[in-house]
């Protein structure tokens, strides 16, 4: 019985041994696969959407010249518009009391001519005296400056017949229509607006947690898929200081760097370079993701603890940039081979 006893003694502690030397060659294998948390500056930015919007200075607002009906609109948003192309006709009474004067006048005119020239030929045979024919001609001549008058306004209501012509006054992009056919304008209405397409800005859309890190000055860089083999610059101009309550989005406003080939209402995506910042940066087989969420694993006096990091981006290098790391510390460099579930 003893001797049994001694025998089983001797098994456990060989066996306890063998572990133990298991484990002290795994840790060396760990720490000889760990590398040291530096930190490095890193270009900081920010990501957002936006598109391309007018300058507010380069919106012309197209009104009617008289108040009347909306009697058609003969463009749609998006088009291109020439100076002095008709945008809306508008039913405009005050054109048509307008017309009647000159129709009115035109007949006046006509007569005034004829007295005029029959006082001419009779004051020549010496028939009437010279006032006479003085009155005939200043009457021919205020007449004709009526009609004149009511000519001139004509033409610049663009008007006749009771309709008003609505013209662009230059060449620019439809933006915006904002009244029907049959909506009764006056001259404060805004009918529609035409842009300039050669004076736009970007509207970025930034989330408001990333709004501080902008300020004007930031440079811009613009990617879009339609040309994939560009990259277009810009530079802040104008941060809002308004949040949207729905949305959580701030509204930041770029001006590129060349104006084509950008079209009003094109979609970019837009990266804010804010400056430098010191990040930990480290090869990227360090990570694991688990349950939405990255991870490192520490080294810490022997022993394994697993660390939750922010993961800020990748570099061109294939190197990651992470937050929540101290400069110093060892991360294992393969946690999928060393760490087993």
């Amino acid at each position: 019985m003893k001797v049994r006893f001694l025998m089983i003694a001797f098994v456990l502690l060989f066996a306890c041994g063998k572990k133990e030397e298991k484990l002290t060659e795994k840790e060396k294998t760990q720490e000889t696969q760990t590398i040291q948390v530096i930190f490095q500056k890193v270009q900081d930015f920010v990501e957002a959407t936006g598109s391309v919007q007018p300058d507010k200075e380069g919106v012309v607002k197209i009104t009617s010249r008289l108040p009347g009906v909306i009697q058609s609109i003969n463009v749609q948003v998006g088009d291109k518009v020439k100076k002095g192309q008709l945008l809306a006709v508008i039913k405009a009474p005050d054109t048509t009391d307008l017309y009647s004067q000159k129709i009115s006048l035109t007949a006046q005119l006509e007569q005034s001519k004829r007295l005029y020239e029959l006082k001419q030929k009779l004051y020549e045979i010496g028939a009437i005296p010279k006032s006479e024919l003085m009155d005939a001609e200043t009457n021919y001549k205020v007449i004709k400056a009526q009609l004149e008058g009511v000519e001139q306004k004509l033409r610049l209501l663009g008007g006749g017949m009771g309709m008003s012509d609505v013209r662009s006054p230059i060449e620019g992009v439809v933006y915006q229509i904002s009244a029907h056919v049959g909506d009764s304008v006056d001259t404060s209405t805004e009918i529609m607006s035409v842009a300039d397409p050669k004076r736009v800005m970007v509207v970025a859309l930034l989330p408001e947690k990333d709004a501080f890190k902008v300020k004007r000055g930031n440079i811009v860089e613009f990617s879009i898929s339609t040309y994939p083999d560009r990259n277009f610059k810009g530079i802040v101009k104008y941060v809002s200081d308004v949040v949207d309550p729905e949305t959580h989005v701030v509204k930041v406003y770029i001006e590129p760097l060349e104006k084509e080939p950008f079209k009003i209402n094109m979609f970019f995506n837009i990266k804010i370079l804010t400056g430098e910042k010191e990040y930990a940066v480290l090869p990227k087989k360090v990570l694991l993701y688990q349950d939405g969420k990255f991870y490192v694993y520490l080294l810490e006096n022997g022993k394994l603890e697993k660390k939750e990091v922010v993961f800020v981006k990748e570099l061109e290098d294939g190197n990651v940039v992470l937050e929540g790391l101290q400069e110093g510390q060892k991360v294992l460099l393969n946690p999928m081979r060393e760490v087993s579930p």
